[in-house]
């Protein structure tokens, strides 16, 4: 595993970070159920193979089978419960956590937002589910739309005042905003994003990824691997377990039909050179920007250890521009 500077934090952190959203899980009675007992083995192998930053957020359940109909707020955390459970033991400072706030944790009307009641009682519960001290990277998981720019960095600073977390960013947030969290002189800024950018899904690359890298905030990726579309996932015809299949969340999701032909050649590219989509992607992203970190996620510790290998791999400055193409047809 490499290791590099998270952004202007000066932080070491791993090239890749593990990310809770989805565990392992099995089916009970038609209902798709973490295992906890799988999940803390996973967690505990990407530490052991050298993945030091690990990220989560207290509306992360570990598994989504999205009811609009009704929300349940008793599995509210588990991801960063498990996460605690599977890191408790292990020496705090060879480890990075980071965790997320703005969801609706409760039924109260402040039991979501960005405002500054809601952050100081999820901070309190994310620690305590966390069985930490402190955070190291606390993250605005979105704009609440009604809580001002200034008034959610002054909570984010107050809580680095108060030693309960290191650094602050955000997430999903428009490039607009970031500017405007940038600007704030006067207060500490936000030290890195997350957002969703992958080969298929480059939205992001001249917005919230160029501003990111021109103010050097790191840029952790969520879905680098687009759900498993950019690991030929979906060319098997053993499909049975796809999350597509089961939640809801990626029904009408049609990226893989609009791209086939391009994730085609991409295969025959990646196995041409040796190593699985899934590594080339990864690697891809890994060498796009100075400070981007993908977060992978795994059910199967094959699988995990099949992504951490995209640390070793070497990819020229002409296979980069190769495979851009591949995808801009």
């Amino acid at each position: 595993m490499n290791y590099k500077a998270f952004g202007r934090t000066g932080i070491k952190v791993s090239e890749l970070i593990f990310g809770t959203w989805y565990l392992p899980n099995n089916t009970a009675e038609g209902k798709r159920i973490v295992n906890k007992e799988e999940s803390i083995k996973i967690i505990q192998k990407a530490y052991d193979l050298g993945i030091n930053f690990f990220d989560t957020a207290d509306v992360y359940r570990g598994v989504y089978e999205r009811d609009t109909s009704s929300i349940n707020f008793e599995n509210i955390g588990l991801a960063e419960r498990i996460v605690g459970e599977a890191l408790r033991g292990y020496d705090r400072e060879s480890f990075i956590i980071s965790t997320k706030v703005m969801g609706r944790t409760g039924p109260l009307q402040n039991d979501m937002g960005v405002n500054r009641k809601h952050i100081n009682n999820a901070i309190k519960k994310s620690l305590e589910r966390l069985q930490m001290h402190y955070i190291d990277f606390y993250i605005l998981h979105a704009p609440d739309n009604i809580t001002g720019v200034e008034e959610a960095a002054r909570s984010m600073n107050r809580l680095i005042d108060q030693g309960l977390i290191y650094h602050y960013g955000l997430s999903n947030f428009s490039s607009h905003e970031l500017m405007k969290f940038i600007n704030l002189d006067y207060l500490e800024s936000p030290k890195f994003i997350q957002d969703k950018y992958n080969l298929i899904e480059r939205e992001q690359e001249e917005r919230n990824i160029k501003v990111a890298e021109e103010n050097s905030l790191a840029s952790m990726i969520y879905s680098p691997l687009a759900q498993g579309i950019l690991a030929g996932r979906y060319f098997s015809k053993d499909t049975d377990n796809a999350r597509a299949n089961y939640e809801k969340f990626f029904k009408g999701n049609d990226l893989l039909n609009k791209n086939i032909k391009a994730l085609e050649e991409f295969r025959n590219l990646s196995l041409n050179k040796g190593v699985s989509m899934a590594q080339l992607s990864l690697a891809w992203l890994i060498n796009k920007g100075k400070f981007i970190f993908p977060i992978i996620g795994a059910t199967k510790i094959d699988q995990l250890e099949d992504n951490v290998k995209a640390t070793e791999i070497k990819i020229t400055k002409e296979e980069m521009e190769t495979i851009e193409k591949i995808f801009k047809k």
